[in-house]
């Protein structure tokens, strides 16, 4: 309504001589014959600044509501010009806006501030030329929005320094999580390991002592004069025929032990996969026998828990197009989860119920719509509420005790199945009685990954 009265006065009292939309024009016109004490209280009523200015700066005509927001009184600044009024900097920058306006022959934009009654105000004004030496100056308070803005963009630079510290607090948390996976996949391969070395080292001692042995005898034989009663003597105290027997027996078990270890460092190549960055075509069965033996030693029976058996019951399938490490990375943090609580249950139930419940984790593979695969890990260990259920994905989430866990592992997992390879990675739990984790993933990345079923 502003515009349009000021439209009207300007038609009214031939401020100035410039076309205008139709529309515009048109309602503006229902206004001429309205009587001049009602054109002039509405004049009166709009808030904003409206000054008739000069080409030079000199304030021609001010309307009388526009008072409260003028820099000073309107009988100070009628007759003057804006260098006569504002410092020279101010002066200059309006002037500059009044000249650009008459010679473009089209409304400036612009906001500023002034110093008004001891604070500042900020204005947007519309700066529209009359004629070619006369321009009308429509200004507007925008001090509130202002403040909003300041406001909105100091709580936009706290929003980006929290997301930068949470950012870091991530990576840290990642690294962490990193570190324990790693702390995991040590202790396992120390573990493996550590039996075929120690037994290949203990029995080093042996295979050394019987090599010596049969040295003292290879020796006597090469003397140029052989005395068969020194090599009877000799065999006497030797005991050839144990040697015999005993020998090959210590080189087939220790054999057996470099086997082992073969195995385990090929068990360990496949389950880091550190050389395949890209999507591989993979056995995926591979991938969690390989991710079993990193956990094996957390499996077996001590003195204070019962073994944990491994069922697994794999169906028919293809390679699957995956980034191998990554999936591995997922099946050790969910068998790690189903071991402890399991352990948890063990703790909590004193070995009660092992005879008529042993405790278990069942993995399971098959094939869906043949284009999915989905593999089932399911313990039957202490289990979850529907609480700790729903949060279960959430980064930072524990129920482990400070400092064993990171609450990253199951966020990581799902963002490795879901964003990495678009399948699905669902949680089924029941307190007390165990919990299922269920992985979908597609067969081949290049289709595009639908919903699973």
């Amino acid at each position: 309504m502003g515009i349009l009265i000021i439209y009207k006065l300007i038609e009214k009292y031939k401020f100035i001589n410039m076309s205008v939309s139709e529309n515009t024009r048109t309602t503006a016109n229902n206004y001429i014959d309205t009587p001049e004490i009602e054109l002039s209280a509405l004049f009166n009523a709009i808030e904003d600044v409206i000054i008739v200015i000069s080409s030079e700066g000199g304030y021609l005509k001010i309307a009388p509501s526009s008072a409260p927001s003028l820099y000073k009184p309107p009988l100070e600044l009628i007759g003057k010009t804006t260098h006569e009024v504002f410092p020279k900097e101010i002066a200059d920058y309006f002037v500059s806006c009044i000249q650009q306006a008459l010679k473009s022959k089209k409304a400036v934009k612009i906001e500023y501030s002034l110093p008004i009654n001891d604070k500042e105000v900020w204005f947007e004004a519309n700066i529209a030329p009359m004629n070619e030496d006369t321009v009308v100056w429509v200004a507007r308070d925008i001090s509130s929005r202002k403040l909003l803005e300041n406001q909105l963009r100091e709580q936009k630079e706290d929003l980006e320094e929290i997301l930068q510290k949470l950012q870091e607090t991530q990576a840290q948390m990642l690294q962490s999580e990193k570190m324990s996976s790693l702390g995991q996949l040590v202790a396992g391969i120390a573990h493996e390991i550590n039996n075929p070395v120690s037994f290949i080292h203990g029995n080093l001692y042996y295979v050394e002592q019987h090599s010596k042995d049969l040295l003292e005898i290879v020796n006597v034989c090469e003397k140029p004069n052989i005395d068969q009663d020194e090599i009877n003597e000799l065999l006497d105290e030797i005991d050839l025929e144990f040697i015999k027997e005993d020998l090959p027996k210590i080189i087939k078990s220790m054999k057996m032990g470099t086997q082992r270890i073969r195995d385990i460092v090929l068990s360990l190549r496949n389950f880091s996969r550190m050389d395949e960055a890209e999507f591989k075509y993979v056995d995926i069965h591979s991938g969690i026998d390989s991710t079993m033996m990193i956990v094996q030693h957390n499996l077996k029976e001590t003195d204070k828990k019962s073994a944990i058996d491994i069922v697994k019951n794999y169906g028919e399938l293809p390679l699957v197009e995956c980034y191998a490490g990554q999936l591995n990375q997922v099946f050790m943090n969910i068998l790690v989860n189903g071991i402890y609580a399991i352990n948890e249950k063990i703790n909590k139930n004193k070995f009660k119920d092992i005879q008529t419940n042993p405790h278990q984790i069942n993995i399971q593979t098959s094939v869906i719509d043949n284009s999915w695969v989905e593999i089932t890990i399911a313990d039957n260990g202490i289990g979850m509420t529907d609480e700790v259920q729903k949060q279960i994905f959430n980064p930072f989430f524990t129920t482990k005790p400070v400092g064993s866990g990171t609450g990253m592992g199951m966020s990581i997992s799902y963002q490795i199945i879901v964003e990495k390879h678009g399948g699905k990675l669902r949680c089924f739990s029941t307190p007390n009685l165990g919990t299922k984790f269920v992985i979908q993933i597609p067969i081949s990345q290049s289709q595009h990954p639908g919903n699973a079923i």
